[in-house]
């Protein structure tokens, strides 16, 4: 009786082990997100920025509309495009016991409204 409680012990102690180092892989790849959103976000700001400068410099925007509609379509398109891989990965490492953790898929939510505002904002220069 007594080895039977010490094996089983010993098995969870090694189950315990196994889910603290997969949680602290898991946190550390969503902390790899969250920096490379951060880029993203940067990097979309700067573009906005630059794109706000090409539009000011060009002067009457009805020469060059649709050269300026196209460039922001093809932006937009990349910009999705980026958002999806970013999904995807994020989705990669999305495990069974992430479900327990409430403030990772508040995060999530917080992530897609950032995107969201970016996309608003993306449009609005349009």
């Amino acid at each position: 009786q007594r080895e039977k409680l010490i094996h089983e012990l010993e098995e969870e102690r090694h189950l315990r082990l196994e889910s603290e180092k997969r949680l602290r892989e898991v946190t550390l790849e969503s902390e790899r997100s969250r920096a490379q959103m951060r880029g993203l976000q940067e990097q979309f700001s700067r573009m906005e920025e630059t794109v706000r400068n090409l539009l000011q410099s060009q002067g009457s925007p009805g020469q060059n509309g649709e050269g300026t509609v196209n460039i922001m379509k093809v932006y937009q398109e990349k910009l999705s495009e980026d958002s999806r891989k970013c999904k995807e990965g994020m989705e990669k490492i999305h495990t069974p016991a992430d479900e327990d953790s409430r403030s990772e898929s508040s995060s999530t939510e917080e992530e897609k409204e950032k995107t969201k505002l970016l996309l608003e904002r993306l449009k609005a220069l349009e």
